[in-house]
């Protein structure tokens, strides 16, 4: 295969089609089988007690058993997030999201549960999600995450007080300030592959060939282009927009941690000014 061809155009079963019925309590997605049985069970991968359900992930057979598109209306599986062929998220019950996200391989790009359970490992002050499996697949990541409890500031902030409001611009300030004491030596992942930020690249995203997120590459761009200071870099989520950060009451979680990862100190303030989700 030619990698600089769009890998979408490659996949064999497009990405909002990952997860497929087997039946109404059982669904395939990717190399992954999902099981939905009534009652507690203890060997289950996690159990919701909002319709007292039980959900095990177990690896799927070679070949797979025959499965169709999604019912739209099963009452377990819900999609909350499509975008078009690179990525979508689906609610498994209440209590876990499976998201699927295109994965170009050339980029050497740090996955997003390696940053995952780095930073739990950390044992932050903040929320974030425990991932429970995760697989690459027919160029794509596969990830079940827990869900944190709350919903996105984006939500909430038309409803919030002046007082809550500046609770949380603080609460997310205390965050940058916490992951910025994570130090690396040089723009790239946690495991020191490629950090896929597209803010730091002069590259366009057509896709007719692979972007270069090489620390190098990415450096010498914050550095000439930008003027910034690379003598040292600090760990970073690098998408604090409103619809990933989770409040509920005074405890708030951060999720989507695909692009997180060793930047300029600069670069904090920098992202926020010049991305307008931010």
């Amino acid at each position: 295969m030619d990698k600089h061809f769009d890998l979408r155009t490659w996949i064999t079963i497009p990405i909002r089609e990952t997860l497929r019925e087997i039946d109404s309590n059982t669904w395939l997605i990717g190399p992954f089988i999902v099981y939905r049985s009534n009652d507690y069970c203890n060997t289950a991968t996690w159990f919701d007690d909002s319709d007292n359900s039980s959900y095990t992930i177990a690896n799927a057979s070679n070949p797979p058993p025959a499965a169709t598109l999604l019912s739209p209306d099963n009452p377990y599986i819900t999609q909350v997030y499509d975008a078009g062929d690179a990525s979508t998220v689906w609610s498994i019950g209440t209590k876990v999201f499976c998201k699927v996200h295109i994965c170009y391989s050339e980029e050497r790009t740090t996955p997003e549960d390696v940053t995952l359970k780095w930073v739990r490992d950390r044992h932050p002050s903040f929320q974030v999600p425990e991932v429970l499996d995760s697989a690459t697949h027919d160029y794509r990541t596969i990830l079940f995450l827990t869900r944190l409890p709350g919903r996105t500031l984006a939500n909430a902030w038309p409803e919030l007080s002046k007082e809550w409001r500046q609770y949380y611009v603080k609460a997310v300030v205390n965050i940058c300030q916490t992951m910025a004491e994570w130090e690396g030596d040089r723009i790239s992942g946690v495991d020191g592959q490629n950090m896929p930020e597209n803010y730091m690249t002069e590259q366009d995203n057509s896709r007719e060939h692979p972007i270069d997120y090489s620390p190098e590459t990415l450096e010498n761009s914050c550095r000439s282009s930008l003027g910034m200071d690379c003598s040292s870099f600090v760990f970073y989520h690098a998408d604090l927009n409103p619809t990933n950060i989770i409040v509920n009451d005074q405890c708030v979680g951060i999720i989507d941690w695909e692009i997180a990862g060793y930047v300029p100190r600069g670069w904090i303030r920098t992202k926020f000014l010049i991305s307008a989700a931010m």
